[in-house]
Parts: structure tokens; C-alpha cells; sequence
């Protein structure tokens, strides 16, 4: 399978089954906020993606149904501007002899898979010397909110995206977390698949923390450790955009919760000094 069919494929389902999830949502609800509906149909129809935001902008940060939605549409709209050659913070690449996508993409802290996407590249190994690529740094950082059972995807305080999540039981708790990506793996069929092997752009992909926590599909059966399960095309379109050692705050208790705060993390006792080692001899 082709890598940029097969990631192509991947975005072109996430949006054809929101559309339909967010008409069946918007009719159930006895009084839908008149914003989201109206930036709903500019999205459908393709029209004015700044008018569709600035109507979304204030249910953003709120809790409950209407912020759900709105962050799901916010996402859906900033994939698509994200992912465009004409977004302001693509920056331009010609490649040196002997450089590869992989190295290319860590110099400018993004994926392989993010930059083969944007150049509609069927062989990323056919890379030449003098070859102009777009690149898009994909320093990214990822919010879980377990209560909420969502998983949202910062560029800065900018939404990215947001993805319906099902943590497992033991994340549960009242302490908020900080932790960085570790892992990007693949599989099929139960199979790990590196990186490395051609195989892996058309596997199904796993993220692992520095905690320990895992996310993987919610097809696969759950690990014995602390898990969050995504539907599969969600968590394939994640490992995307970010790239190892990708931030991610576990939050457990919204009231306070700020993700530029260094309070956010488990505070870790400080070692105690030796009794007697600042006296002066």
C-alpha cells in the first residue's frame, strides 16, 4: 500500500464519519447552540473557515456537549490548514547529499510520516540532492482529560485537534501529570513493526509515554498496564503529528488546571541534605 494513499485515506474517513456523527449529535439536542450549527454548515459547504472559527472560539474551553463539538469541528478546520502548503509556518527545505525524510524531519522537530503526507511522496527513499520540501515543525503538545475522556492536540494555545478517548479504570484519580512520548511503534495483525520496516506505513500505530501509559486502538485487546483506547483512524492520524518526547499533561482535576504552569506535574520530594553538610568546618 502506497504511504501517502494510505494517509490520505486515513484524514478523507475521519472527516466523512465526524460529518455524520455531528449531524446525528445536532439533532438530538433540545436547544444546540445557534453558533455551532451555523459554523457546522460552513465547514460541510467548504465556505469561510475564519468565519466558521471565530463562531467556535468561545465554546472552546468549555466542558460538556457544546465544547465537545466545537472542538472536534476546530480540529477538523486547523488539519486541513495545518496540512496546507500555504500555512504561514511551513518553511521550505532543499535537500543536502546523503540527508534522508527521517533526519530532514528531526532537524526541524517533525515526523517522516508528517513530511511524506505534505509532499504527496510515494517514495520518501527517492529523495534527491537539490530537492525542494515543504516541512512542517510538528512541536506539538497533548492534553488528556480523563473525565472528559478526551484527548486534544496544542500548537502553543492553538487547537489543533481533539479526539474522543476511553481511558482505562486505573487513570483515574485526583492528581494531575506530566509526561513526554517515548514510542512510536506499529503493528499488524498483533505483529510489532519498527519504524525502520516498509511495512510501517500501513500499520496500525501504538504511542507509549515515559509513564508508562500506552495508547492504542480500540481494536486491539487492552495491555495489562494503563492504557487509553482511540479509534483506530484517530490514533493513526495522531502519531502523525507528533514527534518523540511530544508533552503530554494527564489531567485528572480541570479547576486550575494551566498547561504552561509547572504545577500541573507530580511534585517529587527533594532529597534531604545530609545533617551537617552546609555547616561551614
Amino acid at each position: 500500500m502506497k504511504l501517502t494513499s494510505s494517509i490520505l485515506s486515513v484524514t478523507a474517513c475521519c472527516s466523512v464519519i465526524w460529518v455524520a456523527h455531528a449531524q446525528e449529535n445536532y439533532s438530538l439536542w433540545p436547544r444546540r447552540p445557534v453558533e455551532l450549527e451555523q459554523a457546522r454548515r460552513l465547514y460541510v459547504h467548504g465556505k469561510d473557515d475564519a468565519q466558521a472559527l471565530t463562531l467556535l472560539g468561545p465554546f472552546i474551553n468549555k466542558r460538556g456537549l457544546a465544547g465537545r463539538e466545537a472542538r472536534r469541528l476546530v480540529g477538523l478546520i486547523r488539519i486541513r490548514q495545518y496540512l496546507s502548503t500555504s500555512n504561514p509556518h511551513m518553511l521550505s527545505h532543499i535537500v543536502k547529499r546523503g540527508e534522508n525524510l527521517e533526519r530532514i524531519a528531526t532537524t526541524y522537530n517533525s515526523t517522516a510520516e508528517l513530511l511524506a503526507l505534505i509532499n504527496l511522496m510515494t517514495n520518501p527513499s527517492d529523495l534527491k540532492a537539490g530537492q525542494r520540501v515543504n516541512v512542517a515543525p510538528a512541536d506539538l503538545r497533548l492534553e488528556l482529560h480523563v473525565g472528559e475522556r478526551e484527548l486534544t492536540l496544542w500548537d502553543g494555545r492553538t487547537l489543533v485537534a481533539a479526539y474522543d478517548v476511553q481511558p482505562s479504570v486505573d487513570l483515574k484519580g485526583e492528581e494531575n501529570e506530566e509526561t513526554k512520548l517515548s514510542d512510536r511503534d506499529g503493528e499488524i495483525n498483533g505483529a510489532h513493526v519498527p519504524r525502520a520496516s516498509a511495512l510501517f506505513a500501513s500499520s496500525d500505530r501504538m504511542l507509549t509515554f515515559a509513564n508508562g501509559l500506552v495508547l492504542i486502538n480500540d481494536t486491539r485487546r487492552a495491555p495489562k498496564k494503563a492504557y487509553v483506547q482511540m479509534q483506530r483512524k484517530d490514533l493513526n492520524e495522531l502519531s502523525l503529528l507528533v514527534r518523540g518526547g511530544a508533552r503530554l499533561s494527564v489531567v485528572r482535576k480541570e479547576e486550575g488546571f494551566d498547561p504552561f504552569a509547572t504545577v500541573n506535574a507530580r511534585k517529587v520530594p527533594p532529597k534531604r541534605k545530609r545533617e551537617g553538610s552546609s555547616r561551614s568546618r
